[in-house]
């Protein structure tokens, strides 16, 4: 059978798509407690996993350089490149004598419109630190410093930095990660391939057990801006319910979360296309797991049902959440 459809896209009367994907909610003593689809399917960990990857940092870097909550909440972000992001990763690299000619994840333009037409406006060009993952990779280069190994390479797979970044994601993800399948991020380190439901219970045991995630935890919830940006809906999130409910969501539609304090995971894979309507589907199945209230408060609501507008700006249609896929949760 083929996926669920967990949300469609509407223009005017017309369903002209349809968005498929799988989703596992897992707690803490590794139990499939609600799914919809397929819970056990393959993906690519992607960005959701930031957390997770920023925990050799954590434990054993971040205290010696005297980093704050701030400096672990860029490490775990998928930034939008404004300034508050470019100044928060050079403060991190700085912590280590570091600068930004160290990173090695590729120029990109600033994911906020605002900010790339400011920098385009002025002359400037795109640089690595600009890139979404640059705090990743600064957490990467301080833990290198720290533990006095070579800068150089660090985004390989042999490398002692990426060794201590795939034990930290085979921890929690209890994965014997040296069999699994694995690819290249757009960051260009490695990411692997894992059953969803195993996402979801790396969130929800890194919650209950793992003091590093929790530091993680803790930074996001108090640095939500920076863990996002302007207009993305996992920094609207953190904002709204960081106390009750820590979100990753990472590309190629794979989105993961904890209900905090309960040591619930829960993970979304969305087939190919569709990620404009990852925010609504998050939001169903975090109502329906009683981790936020309803009606939703007000920063969140936009996300719920996100209208679809022409280039002029004119609603045109929107994305609907079909909510009877998700009656397994």
């Amino acid at each position: 059978m083929p996926p669920p459809v967990l949300a469609s896209l509407w223009r005017g009367a017309v369903r002209e798509a349809r968005v498929r994907g799988h989703v596992a909610v897992v707690d803490g003593r590794n139990r499939l407690v609600g799914a919809a689809g397929d819970p056990d399917v393959l993906t690519t960990v992607r960005s959701c996993v930031k957390p997770i990857q920023a925990l050799p940092f954590v434990e054993h870097a971040a205290r010696r350089l005297g980093a704050s909550l701030a400096d672990i909440a860029i490490a775990c972000s998928s930034h939008n490149g404004e300034d508050m992001h470019v100044d928060a990763v050079r403060r991190l690299l700085g912590l280590a004598g570091l600068d930004e000619t160290s990173l090695r994840c590729g120029p990109q333009l600033p994911m906020d419109e605002a900010t790339g037409r400011r920098l385009l406006a002025a002359g400037g060009t795109p640089q690595p630190v600009h890139n979404n993952c640059s705090g990743k990779h600064a957490a990467m280069l301080a833990t290198c410093a720290v533990a006095g190994w070579s800068l150089e390479g660090y985004m390989e797979p042999g490398h002692p930095c990426q060794q201590a970044v795939s034990a930290a994601l085979a921890r929690l993800l209890e994965r014997e990660l040296t069999s699994a399948p694995w690819g290249i991020d757009g960051c260009g380190l490695p990411t692997y391939g894992v059953q969803l439901s195993s996402v979801a219970g790396a969130f929800a045991r890194g919650d209950q057990a793992d003091l590093g995630f929790a530091r993680c935890e803790a930074a996001m919830a108090s640095h939500p801006r920076l863990v996002a940006g302007t207009g993305r809906f996992d920094t609207a999130l953190l904002q709204v319910a960081g106390s009750r409910v820590i979100a990753k969501g990472g590309a190629a539609g794979i989105w993961a979360a904890v209900v905090r304090g309960q040591g619930l995971g829960l993970a979304i894979k969305l087939e190919a296309g569709g990620g404009e309507a990852m925010a609504p589907i998050a939001l169903a199945v975090l109502r329906r797991l009683g981790a936020l209230s309803d009606p939703l408060p007000a920063p969140l609501a936009g996300f719920a049902a996100p209208p679809r507008s022409n280039w002029a700006g004119t609603r045109v249609g929107e994305i609907r959440v079909e909510e009877s896929a998700l009656d397994g949760l």
